[in-house]
């Protein structure tokens, strides 16, 4: 990595190692092609000749170089250019050789050499160029296969200190005007972990976006006025730079500038793709969470309770420290919910950006409140704001004193929290809007469930085409998505490209508007609308909801007015999920092309794969990477052994199917399906690749993959657990209330035309009772769903407990003592509380209840009537009770939260023929 000779005036040493002498007219000749001084020196004085005050810049060695460890240390790290002038050229690893020139050459010959050496074209460069560029080429390999951010960063210093011989190296990364160093090679201690980005070289390389090439870092204007040596920072990412450093100056050359470039260039081509998979699976994350924490939302009984859910869940799941909610009304906007009690308590009307998110209905995402045109600052202190108006009359705020803190990706998802919000609101507003927004939210909640179910973009448009219309109502309705510079019509109501339809500009009519200002639109009639152009004439009103920044959703009547506030809102909720669920299939797709074209890196692929050749019809194992090792627990024992005899399970069909497989692969097929294997961790789902030598002939080897698909397996069949219940609810609903609601809408009515309000009595008792099979149904959903921890429980106390929180009127407990089991208490205590409700309800005038212990578990009887011995299994299913203002779902909840724990209850009659249920515990 020696610097050029510099300047006209070139100081020469010429050296002549053991048993050689200095050819006549050579120092003569250096010192009239160079116009400096040529001195002549020997070896012992060579160390101290590089290490003085006037440094030479060119060093000719005479002779073979065999030189003492000391004389070496010195060539090897001077900036100056060596050249041999011998009989033969040095070893490749005589690393500090610049230049060679054979003896039999004359003077003239060395001259040139220095020439070539200092323009860096002798052919030693350039071979060792080459070299180190074939190396780092190969050291990309480790950079590609790179899982995490930190992980790719100490693997790029590695490469760079192995691959590119740079003496320290570091990375550092922007965050709030400073640059941070991330990772750097263990002998840079001295290095600075942070400093102003606007006073250092690597931010200078950051705020330019290109490569600065420092000489000699003292001459700099920077913050370190002791800093010496020179460097090579290089931007990457959007926010990353890399550096090679030295304390000497002049040590990096144009080719070192060259290969950091091209280091630099994969590491952000990896970096890339690594925040980007972040991004996706925080955003995955953060929908999920959001999906479950929306039924607390759609639950809430007051608008208090629903704004401190809002900012609740806004800390808890998006990661706003510091959110709010304020209401307008003519005179103010005032605090109903915060995290952050130091916010005002009121603004007056007019202020900043709240007044013009809640005028004009636009969300807003700010950088710094300061520098705004409309945004102001309550106290003077620079912030980042995201404000959201909704409900009306309703605004939601998340700010923080960092500027440009949040991105479109925070805005989204507080647009899609506040859409929830919206919904309930008026939910509680509203009893008869309650019903339907009930109704309409649960439906979307599972059309998102199909969207995020959804592997590719035709499924999912589909999806939410059907979701429109069997959700929303929507008769007409159309997606279209931008291709290129087009909006182009993907799908209508009916799953097809939509009649009359034609790619439109970005900026043409309703559609093109919506795109470009990414804002809703609601066209109550057509005729009044100049952006309007129906594809048929008989569309009279409509609206139109942008999906992101991907394209526009559409819904169309024939009947002026026929679309409401309520069904803009409701699109708008679905479309989120859409754009969200859109941008992930897109990234997967994305994922999986790249993915693809790298698994040709056998070694690195992250997968268990292995190399076999087919014997006799059997996959005989060639070689294996360190991920099948990892997963199958085989490692060279497997080597030269049929595959199927260590990892396909003993059982007949799974035999089969791998023969089946073998014949495939013999005529030359790729195969790529879902199979079962054993591993070291016992019984696991992977997604099988398999891939022959050459395809459309019989071969005998090929390439195989196995990627772990089993949590995605499980997932998929607690997915149709999930289907399967939820189904459930839907039958009882619809059967169970529609009694109820006739009822109600007769006496209704037959109140009206008499005008008897006694009648009202008679629908009240049917609203309660249909408010008693809703309560039910959802403490069946919530409590029979999971069990948390599980710690020892006195059952004894959970018992009384349970019995204190119920009306039991003048029925007795009697509970034994010195019971405990491995349960979740809360879920334990529900347990009973149902047990006991169906005492009451089942069990007579004044039953006596009884917990007790059993070999196997615990059982609680009463001396009631008892079961029947046909219905004691009956019993447990959703809306199955023997009274008349049972719901049915007590026992169901009962043998939910027991399968939770992994327990088994069944119902008998006890010694008095009352009803007894016994539990099987882990702790029998």
């Amino acid at each position: 990595m020696a610097d050029s000779v510099a300047g006209p005036s070139v100081a020469v040493l010429v050296l002549a190692t053991a048993d050689a002498t200095v050819p006549d007219g050579l120092v003569e000749t250096l010192a009239a092609a160079t116009d400096g001084e040529v001195e002549a020196v020997d070896p012992a004085a060579l160390a101290g000749r590089l290490g003085g005050e006037r440094r030479p810049n060119a060093v000719v060695l005479v002779g073979d170089p065999s030189l003492s460890a000391d004389a070496v240390d010195a060539l090897s790290t001077t900036t100056a250019l060596v050249v041999a002038y011998a009989e033969r050229e040095p070893d490749p690893d005589t690393s500090y050789v610049d230049g060679y020139v054979t003896r039999a050459a004359d003077a003239d010959r060395v001259v040139e050499e220095i020439d070539r050496a200092r323009a860096g074209k002798t052919r030693r460069q350039l071979r060792a160029a080459r070299r180190r560029t074939t190396e780092l080429h190969a050291g990309t390999a480790e950079i590609a296969a790179a899982e995490t951010v930190s992980e790719l960063f100490d693997r790029t210093i590695a490469v760079a200190r192995r691959v590119l011989e740079f003496d320290h190296c570091a990375i550092a990364v922007h965050d709030d005007g400073e640059m941070v160093v991330r990772a750097r090679s263990r002998d840079v201690d001295w290095l600075r972990t942070r400093v102003n980005a606007d006073e250092s070289v690597s931010g200078r390389a950051f705020r330019r976006g290109e490569t600065v090439h420092v000489d000699d870092i003292s001459t700099w204007d920077i913050s370190d006025a002791d800093a010496t040596g020179s460097g090579i920072s290089v931007p990457f990412g959007s926010d990353a730079v890399f550096q090679a450093i030295s304390t000497t100056p002049y040590a990096f050359d144009e080719i070192d500038r060259e290969l950091a470039e091209l280091l630099a260039t994969h590491v952000g081509q990896a970096y890339g793709r690594l925040r980007a998979q972040a991004d996706l699976t925080r955003r995955e994350r953060v929908m999920t969470e959001l999906h479950e924490a929306a039924p607390r939302l759609v639950d809430a009984d007051s608008e208090r309770e629903l704004y401190d859910l809002v900012v609740e869940i806004a800390r808890r799941v998006l990661a706003f420290d510091r959110s709010c909610v304020y209401t307008a009304d003519s005179e103010r906007f005032t605090m109903r919910a915060t995290t952050d009690t130091d916010l005002p308590a009121e603004f007056p009307r007019g202020f900043g950006a709240i007044e013009e998110s809640h005028t004009e209905n636009r969300s807003l995402v700010i950088g710094d409140v300061t520098d705004h045109e409309f945004a102001e600052s309550h106290d003077g202190v620079a912030r980042a704001l995201i404000s959201v108006p909704f409900a009306g009359d309703a605004v939601f705020q998340a700010v923080t004193d960092s500027v440009d803190a949040f991105d479109d990706g925070d805005l989204e998802f507080a647009e899609l929290l506040t859409s929830y919000a919206t919904a309930t609101r008026e939910r509680i507003r509203s009893e008869a809007a309650l019903r339907d927004a009930r109704r309409v939210t649960e439906q979307l909640h599972e059309a998102t469930a199909d969207l995020a179910a959804a592997d590719d973009e035709q499924t999912l448009i589909e999806h939410a085409i059907r979701a429109s219309e069997e959700v929303l109502s929507f008769d007409k309705s159309t997606i279209t998505l931008r291709e290129g510079g087009k909006l182009v019509p993907k799908a209508d109501s009916t799953g097809s490209p939509p009649d009359s339809s034609r790619p439109m500009d970005l900026d043409e009519g309703v559609a093109g508007r919506t795109f470009q200002t990414g804002e809703s639109l609601l066209v109550d009639d057509v005729a009044d609308n100049d952006d309007a152009s129906p594809a048929r004439s008989e569309y009279r009103s409509g609206l139109s909801v942008p999906i992101g920044d991907l394209g526009v959703f559409q819904a169309v009547a024939t009947v002026p007015g026929s679309f409401t506030r309520d069904d803009l809102n409701q699109a708008e909720l679905l479309m989120a999920h859409v754009a969200v669920s859109l941008q992930r299939v897109r990234a997967q797709a994305d994922l999986r092309a790249e993915h693809d074209r790298l698994s040709a890196l056998f070694e690195n692929v992250p997968d268990a794969a292995l190399s076999f050749e087919l014997v006799d019809g059997a996959p005989v194992v060639r070689d294996i990477n360190s991920a099948f090792v990892d997963t199958f627990g085989y490692g060279e024992e497997v080597i030269g052994e049929s595959l199927d005899e260590y990892i396909v399970p003993d059982d007949p069909d799974s035999e089969t199917q791998a023969a089946e497989f073998n014949d495939r692969l013999h005529r030359g097929e790729n195969l790529r399906t879902e199979c079962r294997r054993e591993t070291a961790d016992g019984m696991r789902d992977f997604l099988m690749y398999v891939v022959p030598l050459e395809l459309g002939t019989e071969n005998v080897g090929g390439y195989a993959i196995y990627s772990d698909i089993t949590e995605r397996k499980e997932r998929e069949r607690a997915l149709r657990r999930q289907n399967e219940r939820l189904d459930e609810f839907a039958s009882v609903v619809s059967h169970d209330l529609r009694n109820p609601l006739s009822v109600a809408e007769g006496y209704l009515e037959l109140a009206r035309e008499t005008g008897d309000l006694e009648h009202l009595a008679t629908v009240s008792d049917a609203v309660e009772r249909m408010r008693t099979l809703v309560d039910d149904l959802l403490r069946l959903a919530r409590d029979g769903r999971v069990v948390g921890d599980t710690e020892p429980v006195d059952v004894s106390v959970a018992a009384r407990t349970a019995w204190g929180s119920v009306d039991t009127g003048d029925a007795t407990l009697a509970v034994d003592d010195g019971l405990t089991v491995q349960a979740d208490e809360d879920r334990l205590r529900e347990l009973f509380e149902n047990l006991f409700r169906n005492s009451i309800e089942h069990g007579g005038d004044a039953p006596a209840v009884r917990v007790e212990a059993t070999p196997a578990g615990f059982a609680v009887a009463d001396d009631g009537p008892g079961i029947p011995a046909d219905g004691r299994e009956e019993i447990f299913e959703v809306g199955v009770s023997t009274v008349d203002e049972g719901t049915g779902f007590g026992l169901a909840i009962v043998r939910r939260i027991a399968e939770a724990h992994g327990w088994s209850v069944t119902a008998t009659n006890g010694e008095n023929d009352g009803a007894r249920f016994e539990f099987v515990t882990d702790a029998g």
